[in-house]
Order: structure tokens, then sequence, then C-alpha cells
């Protein structure tokens, strides 16, 4: 076993990436899951018959129902850190705080509170057409400190600016994002696969109800309209607390 297909084996990690996008491509999650443990499986057993060690393969990003994606801590850390600088402080944005893409990337320092330890997301161009101010995680709140610090200690202007050191640009009208590019790197060196950038509003909300926020909170906290916009969550919630039962011995 020293090759698979047109790869040497050293190079599992492309030859599984050139599957997913041919014979893979549009597969459910968890299929696509489940053809990595074999393809790894038979790696395992390789290395061991032949004496090598065996790579190891990315891994696949989870989806509950309704299209919930999310990832696992490890995975989670894995992934921010492997951000460039530039990039790294609007995915921490995503992951600790659930704001779209577009909220985070129009930040503005003037509604930024690091004395309180607030952002408040105005109602102007918000997808919901309301405003909403909302606690600032820790990790969060250090980042922005040491960037504001760090840009002399603005009073307004964009808080996140691109590698050119320009205000990202507003894709809201034509769509696309612009940190697709940035985040497709980053799985890729993080060796996670099928975790889109708007994914991270799902990983936030997901990680929120299992670590037991209700519903109504987080609606209000995330900018949710409407409760149904929520209620997938619960799934997630639910199989969570199946698996801590599942844990007891």
């Amino acid at each position: 076993m020293t090759r698979i297909g047109e790869h040497a084996v050293a190079d599992a990690g492309a030859a599984w990436g050139a599957w997913l996008s041919t014979r893979g491509q549009g597969m459910a999650p968890a299929t696509a899951a489940r053809w990595r443990a074999i393809l790894q499986a038979a790696l395992n057993h390789g290395g061991v018959a032949l004496g090598f060690t065996a790579p190891k393969l990315p891994t696949v990003a989870q989806r509950a129902v309704d299209g919930v994606v999310y990832l696992t801590i490890a995975e989670q850390e894995r992934l921010l850190a492997a951000y460039s600088q530039w990039a790294w402080p609007v995915a921490l944005v995503l992951c600790y705080q659930g704001m779209r893409s577009q909220e985070a990337l129009r930040m503005d320092w003037r509604h930024v509170s690091l004395e309180r330890a607030t952002i408040h997301l105005p109602a102007q161009g918000s997808k919901s057409g309301k405003g909403r101010t909302v606690p600032m995680h820790p990790r969060v709140r250090w980042a922005l400190a040491m960037l504001w610090h760090g840009r002399g200690c603005p009073g307004d202007g964009p808080v996140f600016l691109s590698r050119r050191g320009k205000p990202y640009s507003d894709t809201r009208a034509v769509g696309g994002n612009p940190v697709t590019k940035a985040h497709a790197t980053a799985c890729t060196r993080a060796g996670v696969t099928l975790f889109r950038v708007h994914d991270w509003r799902h990983h936030w909300a997901s990680h929120m109800v299992m670590s037991g926020c209700d519903l109504p909170t987080l609606m209000r906290l995330g900018g949710w309209v409407t409760p149904r916009m929520v209620q997938r969550y619960a799934a997630v919630s639910g199989d969570h607390m199946a698996t801590a039962i599942a844990r007891l011995q």
C-alpha cells in the first residue's frame, strides 16, 4: 500500500480532498465522515502491516439537522489558529459572538465599549432591521483591546481591516463574502472540511445551547426575528443531552 489513486500515501489528505470534490461532492457530512473512517482505517491497517506512520485525514465538520454545522472545541481551536493575522480577529468574533459575517465586518469602534464589554449592532443595514447590544466574550474583549491599542485607541472607524489596511467591502447587495478565501486557506491548514464562513454562526449557536443557553436568549443574542429560526438548535441540545447521559458508567 504505497499509493491512493494518483497520490502517494504521504499525500493521503490530498487524495481525500480530491475524492470529496468529485465523488463526494454534495454528500451529506455524516456520509462523508463514514467514508473517511473507512479510508482512515485502511491507512491505519496498512501502516501497521508495512511499518509506516499512517497520515491523519482531515476531519469532516458534523451537520446535525436543517443545515446546522458545528465543530468540536479541538477543531475550533485548530481552525482559529490557522487564520492569517488579519482574518483571525474576524473569525474570533464570528466564533464567540455569533454575528453574521457582514455584521462583524461592518463593526465600528463607536459601537464597541471595552469598558462595559458590549458591542452594539445598529439597526441600519441589519438583516432583521433591528439593532441589538450584545455582551462581549472575554476572549473577544481581549483581542479587540489589543487591536484598539495597536491602532492608537481610535474613537471611530472600522474595527477590522484587510491585509491591505483597507475596510472590508460591503457585499450585502451583491452577495459573496470578503473573507471566504482566507477562511478556505485556514480550513485547509487546519484539516477541516465542509465548513463555510457562515457555519461559524451555526457553530456558535450549537455550542450555546449545549452549554445551557435557552432558545429565547439565543434568539435575542443572535438577532433572529422569530422563534422558528432558532428551533432547529433544539435538536442539537437534545443530541448533546443524550450523549451526556450515555457517558454515565
